[in-house]
């Protein structure tokens, strides 16, 4: 059975005020002015990382919504992006050295945003997921996800070990 759905709370400028940074620790000042940490996940990680950003209190209740991180203090949007960051880690792929495939896995020898790094996945039609036009996400055995933003900006070499694939 499913459960009763909830009408999407957005919080306004006032209350994005109640917003703090301790000691580098996301804060949240209730009406009656009782204070909680608090967890940034984003609604739509993919498509729209500084955009619908979901708060939630250490009890996993939703407060609210910041409909755009433009809207807050830099400090506040800056610890709010590090923490989305560190929850969605998500290397960019920028070179594609080698992939050999073999009893119905794949072995990936990738240069990364975030360095060097050979991975392994599962067939390849479960590994790999087209979010657009030329923007791919590879998802290895350990479900580690790496984004190829732009297939074409890729170098020729690269370009070729994909597509062969």
């Amino acid at each position: 059975m499913l459960g009763e759905t909830k009408e999407a709370t957005y919080l306004s400028t006032a209350q994005l005020e109640a917003l703090s940074l301790q000691n580098g620790t996301l804060m949240w000042r209730a009406a009656d002015g009782a204070e909680s940490t608090v967890e940034a996940h984003c609604a739509f990680p993919l498509s729209y990382p500084d955009k619908y950003i979901v708060l939630r209190d250490p009890q996993d209740n939703e407060l609210g919504i910041i409909e755009t991180l433009a809207t807050l203090k830099p400090e506040i949007s800056d610890a709010i992006g590090e923490q989305l960051e560190r929850r969605y880690f998500l290397p960019q792929i920028i070179k594609i050295n080698k992939m050999t495939e073999r009893f119905g896995s794949a072995i990936w020898d990738l240069e990364t945003d975030r360095g060097r790094i050979v991975i392994s996945t599962r067939q390849l039609n479960e590994a790999v997921r087209e979010l657009g036009p030329s923007r791919f996400l590879v998802i290895d055995v350990d479900g580690n996800r790496y984004e190829i933003k732009e297939l074409r900006e890729l170098p020729p070499e690269s370009q070729a070990h994909f597509i062969g694939r």
